[in-house]
């Protein structure tokens, strides 16, 4: 190939030097004008990236003079790659123009990442011939290490009964609100009579609590993210590490309401909401007494009451009106 001088870009000479030789020598012609077209390409690379990182200059480092002598930079760099072909635009341009015949051993990556492969034989079986079968493992196979079959009896599965009670309902989708008071206790039934059996109380009395915190499931709390699924409204204190909601609440001081700011227990679902509410009861020390009278539905949320569950002085009346309500439902 051809050896071409960069020079210097603005040299207006080069295009006569180009235009006199066409005759003499075309090929070594058309690979300077193909260096030449490419060299104009990379100035038009370098021309748009400059241009894109204008925004970041700064007038304290920036001048015209400065601009001048940049662009003057770009164009004889971009002279200088077109005739080492660092690109190889120009090899392609010869290349499709006839100039160069097609040298297949160019442009072929041998470096580390890509080491240069030599083409691996390999024949092919025909159609019409069966396929040869490969031969199987000649290793020894220790038979003490293989375990003798279980016996059929051992076989069988045991499946010990389960009550309709244990069965928990597949919901398709969890119901934002409820319609009526009915359909939250439909819907509260199964997960109040797990929990109930682990106090040893009345799931009714856990729907009631839940339904007056909640007002029938219509007023859950919730925030922009969703709703919390705190059924009991069970305050974040420093012990909950979860996830947590505030908002606005109405608490008692002397008999006084009072309005309040306060953050909730969030949970993934009713079931974990249920969930902790035991685990609450029985972790607390000062609910002890309480859980004494479980199997005694009044007695137990009067406790409840009275060990600081609920600052309303009337909380445990009206959870036992509700729960009177639940019943006929249930």
């Amino acid at each position: 190939m051809k050896q071409i001088e960069p020079g210097f870009i603005h040299d207006l000479s080069s295009l006569d030097r180009l235009r006199a030789g066409i005759g003499e020598d075309k090929k070594g012609s058309l690979r300077e004008a193909a260096v030449q077209f490419e060299s104009i390409f990379t100035q038009m690379l370098f021309k748009s990236m400059r241009e894109a990182n204008s925004a970041f200059e700064s007038d304290l480092m920036s001048s015209n003079n400065g601009k001048f002598y940049q662009q003057m930079h770009d164009e004889q760099l971009s002279s200088q790659l077109s005739t080492t072909g660092s690109l190889g635009l120009a090899d392609m341009i010869v290349k499709q123009l006839g100039g160069e015949p097609q040298d297949s051993s160019q442009h072929q990556p041998t470096t580390d990442l890509y080491p240069q492969q030599q083409p691996q034989p390999f024949s092919i079986r025909p159609i019409n011939t069966d396929a040869i079968a490969l031969p199987l493992s000649t290793r020894t196979v220790d038979k003490s290490l293989i375990l003798p079959p279980l016996p059929q009896s051992q076989l069988s599965l045991k499946i010990a009964p389960v009550t309709t009670d244990e069965i928990l309902p597949v919901k398709s989708e969890k119901p934002t609100s409820f319609s009526s008071a009915k359909d939250f206790v439909s819907y509260m039934k199964p997960y109040a009579q797990k929990a109930a059996r682990t106090l040893g109380t009345d799931p009714a009395l856990l729907i009631a609590q839940a339904a007056l915190e909640t007002g029938w499931g219509k007023k859950v709390i919730n925030n922009a993210l969703g709703s919390s699924n705190n059924l009991f409204n069970i305050k974040a204190d420093s012990r909950w590490q979860g996830q947590k909601v505030a908002t606005k609440t109405l608490e008692f001081h002397d008999g006084i309401a009072v309005q309040e700011q306060a953050a909730f227990r969030s949970y993934d679902s009713y079931q974990h909401s249920f969930d902790d509410f035991v685990n609450f009861l029985q972790h607390n020390p000062r609910y002890s007494k309480a859980l004494t009278h479980s199997n005694q539905p009044q007695q137990f949320i009067r406790e409840i009451h009275q060990a600081g569950y609920a600052t309303d002085p009337n909380y445990s009346n009206k959870v036992l009106a509700v729960m009177k309500k639940v019943q006929s439902l249930l």
